[in-house]
């Protein structure tokens, strides 16, 4: 009876746990079913022996079709030899394998993660193909934007909303600013430092604005040993979700289309004045012809004091002067002859001419011609002579008492350009009059017209040439005179 009741008891534990069993099959198998990645379960000879609703998704065929079959006949081996490979050393070393393939016959990529079991390998697959599409997309992106960045002429740049930290600044420093990209974050204060003092504020206020608003600036910015450069400064915020996530940028080196506009201004004025001087100018000769040769009578006759005709025959050579110079102006090009000829001599015969009045001034004139000697220049000796003359005589009369003129010629054989450089040490001038001169009808002078400096630039355009200055108040002014030579 006891061994009955035994046995009864043993029955209804097995019961019980073939329950269990059941019950922790059928979860196994729901929990399989509901996953979104693909699932299936292989034997040893490679067949399907399950096979989850989101792999028949990812197989388009149905477990019905599948079970049994073996997995090569979904991958077949000559076609996915990654797939076998991998497969099969999960299998041979009993340890877990995870690895991402494209499937060519499904047109996907599909992440798979085998694991060994008693009865063969379980193994799951996902569909990973839009997001290595994404990725590639991002790629690819990322390239095209590199390739576009480090190849355009200006700055591009993405930086922090602070600006403090800068995630991606474009080659193009290295042209435009001096330093190489890398290097950029870290020398930030020496940029500060090269832009204009009159120009750092407004700079510092549009950086600011660019953390709500585009903004844009240009500034001046001074290298070290190099010409002045002008800089337009361009950037604007970019927000996600209404938070400020950076501000990108470019930043362009706009000194020629600055000195474009200049010129463009310059030429204007130059027409406007040669149109008055041709308007003005020979109606004006001919009655101060008359007038001056009536007063030259009157002096000799002593009629009138001579200090008095002294004054008057004065201010009519400087009015003649200025005709004479009016009539410059109106000339046409096409009555400048140009001839190659040694650039030196022409230099010589003018600083010769002016050493008589520089030694009546008690001014001293330093020459350092030595890189100018074998040197020629295309053009017409006369006109070079007149810019010379012009620039050098205003170097005199900036020295108010005893002083000296350095006269130094210099080549850049690279651009094949010949700079001679005069430089005096009289009072200065500020930077603001130095950004007029060469303007018609403005000068430093009391009794200037503006008209010499503006003739001489004239000169000098005629030969392809420019005209620059430099000064600093108290120490002295710099005239640049750029020109091709001809070795």
């Amino acid at each position: 009876m006891k061994q009955t009741e035994n046995f009864s008891d043993l029955q209804k534990q097995l019961e019980t746990l073939n329950e269990v069993l059941r019950t922790s099959n059928k979860r196994h198998y729901e929990l399989l079913e509901s996953i979104s990645d693909g699932f299936c379960a292989i034997n040893r000879e490679w067949c399907f022996t399950f096979i989850n609703n989101s792999l028949e998704s990812i197989f388009k065929k149905q477990r019905q079709e599948l079970l049994g079959e073996s997995l090569w006949s979904v991958f077949p081996i000559d076609s996915h030899p990654g797939i076998y490979n991998n497969i099969h050393q999960a299998m041979k070393e009993l340890r877990v394998v995870r690895f991402q393939e494209y499937t060519p016959k499904f047109n996907k990529y599909l992440q798979f993660s085998a694991y060994p079991t008693k009865e063969g390998l379980s193994i799951f697959a996902q569909d990973v193909t839009e997001q290595v599409r994404m990725i590639e997309a991002l790629i690819e992106s990322e390239e095209r934007f590199h390739m576009l960045a480090n190849n355009i002429g200006e700055i591009f740049w993405i930086a922090s909303p602070d600006m403090e930290e800068w995630y991606y600044v474009s080659p193009a420093t290295k042209h435009i600013l001096g330093f190489l990209s890398e290097e950029f974050e870290e020398k930030l204060d020496e940029v500060w430092k090269r832009v204009n003092r009159d120009d750092l504020h407004k700079v510092k206020e549009a950086c600011e604005e660019m953390r709500e608003r585009e903004s844009i600036v240009e500034f001046r910015y001074q290298q070290p040993n190099q010409p002045m450069q002008w800089m337009r400064l361009k950037g604007l915020p970019v927000f996600k979700d209404g938070t400020l996530e950076v501000i990108v940028g470019i930043t362009e080196d706009i000194t020629k289309i600055i000195e474009r506009e200049e010129l463009l201004t310059r030429s204007e004025k130059l027409s406007t004045v040669g149109q008055l001087a041709a308007g003005i100018a020979h109606e004006i000769r001919n009655p101060l012809t008359s007038i001056k040769g009536f007063l030259q009578i009157i002096q000799s006759e002593g009629t009138v004091p001579p200090t008095y005709t002294s004054i008057m025959l004065d201010e009519l050579d400087r009015i003649e002067s200025i005709i004479n110079e009016f009539l410059f102006l109106a000339k046409p090009q096409q009555e400048i002859k140009f001839e190659v000829q040694p650039f030196r001599p022409i230099l010589e015969q003018v600083i010769g001419l002016m050493q008589g009045e520089a030694n009546l001034k008690g001014i001293e004139i330093i020459v350092e011609l030595n890189d100018l000697s074998l040197l020629k220049v295309k053009g017409n000796a006369n006109h070079l002579k007149q810019a010379f003359v012009n620039i050098i005589k205003n170097a005199m009369e900036a020295i108010q008492a005893k002083g000296k003129i350095k006269i130094i010629g210099e080549v850049n054989s690279e651009k094949s350009i010949l700079t001679v450089a005069v430089i005096d040490d009289g009072p200065g001038i500020t930077q603001e009059r130095l950004k007029k001169l060469g303007e018609p009808f403005y000068s430093t002078k009391e009794k200037g017209t503006g008209l010499g400096l503006m003739i001489t630039r004239k000169l000098l355009e005629d030969h392809e040439g420019e005209l620059l200055f430099d000064s600093e108040i108290g120490k002295g002014t710099s005239v640049y005179v750029k020109l091709p030579f001809i070795e």
